[in-house]
């Protein structure tokens, strides 16, 4: 039997009480948040409070649209690790070079038959490029991005270009991944979150959207922000950026947004698995407006 899926009413619901149950009274004392019916929201949650009601929205800074492209991106960045750098040691030691960074052309995957006359030619090259370095520095300087593979039709084929850097080799492996952005773009995280801002201020400052929170008798109108399991995508050992950097770029964008005044206060709430994976399930929450506050405490479990 197949497992249900669960609808996206659920699962606010489920983002609401994760961020109640980790930071009890965040809003600043306890409320009895009730989801609005559709057709009637927005926004998605109402509570009472005593002159009149506060909304809560919700909004997701990772979702699935936008991670699609960076997760195939990673996908096949990581297949060009796993078919160059096993065994490197093994294969042959550059004297001039200290890393050599392979760009994947387009979206193209590495056929199996490929795999093995790909790693023959990358290794192949590189030596070519190293025994050159000494006597071409002068006119490469500390790099030297090689676009064009003569002879080497399977380079060709799979890579735009390999950038080469000069210098002594540090003892390990000397095959990374290339920095042309993707899922290794730090950047995009913070891309991401000014899109959903965006979204949410835009939405929600139209006179129609306006008229309609009137009609919830609303004394006050907030923002939550969360995140999930896709920032492992992001998160990644090239160009990391602390959940509390993107979190104060996030808050520095709100704050000269021309719209900033729709929200009265809006939060950042990230609870993910394995951030940091020694931890387990970890909770984060921060207020990016009307003034930035880190919420400490988190339980961890």
């Amino acid at each position: 039997m197949a497992t249900p899926r669960i609808t996206h009413d659920q699962r606010e619901r489920i983002v609401l009480t994760d961020a109640e149950s980790s930071f009890p009274n965040f809003t600043g004392q306890g409320r009895l948040w009730t989801k609005v019916p559709d057709g009637d929201d927005p926004p998605d949650f109402i509570a009472p409070a005593p002159h009149g009601s506060i909304g809560l929205e919700l909004v997701e800074w990772l979702d699935g649209d936008q991670m699609g492209p960076a997760k195939r991106r990673e996908s096949q960045r990581e297949q060009i690790r796993r078919v160059l750098t096993p065994n490197w040691d093994k294969e042959y030691q550059p004297k001039n070079l200290c890393a050599a960074f392979p760009s994947p052309r387009g979206t193209q995957r590495i056929a199996l038959p490929d795999e093995q006359p790909l790693r023959r030619e990358f290794y192949a090259c590189a030596a070519a490029v190293d025994r050159a370095w000494a006597r071409d520095a002068d006119n490469w300087g500390n790099s030297y991005c090689e676009t064009e593979f003569s002879g080497y039709l399977l380079l060709g084929k799979y890579f735009s270009a390999i950038r080469y850097i000069g210098g002594e080799p540090h003892g390990h492996c000397w095959i990374h991944e290339d920095e042309d952005g993707g899922a290794f773009d730090p950047g995009v995280t913070v891309v991401t979150l000014k899109q959903a801002l965006d979204r949410k201020l835009s939405d929600y400052s139209k006179p129609d959207t306006q008229a309609h929170l009137m009609a919830h008798g609303l004394i006050e109108l907030d923002l939550l922000i969360h995140g999930g399991f896709n920032i492992e995508t992001y998160n990644t050992p090239a160009g990391h950026l602390s959940l509390e950097e993107i979190a104060r770029q996030g808050a520095d964008y709100y704050a000269s947004h021309p719209l900033r005044a729709v929200f009265n206060r809006v939060w950042f709430f990230h609870s993910v698995m394995g951030f940091p994976r020694d931890l387990g399930r970890v909770r984060w929450l921060t207020q990016l407006w009307p003034d930035f506050r880190i919420y400490l405490g988190a339980p961890s479990s």
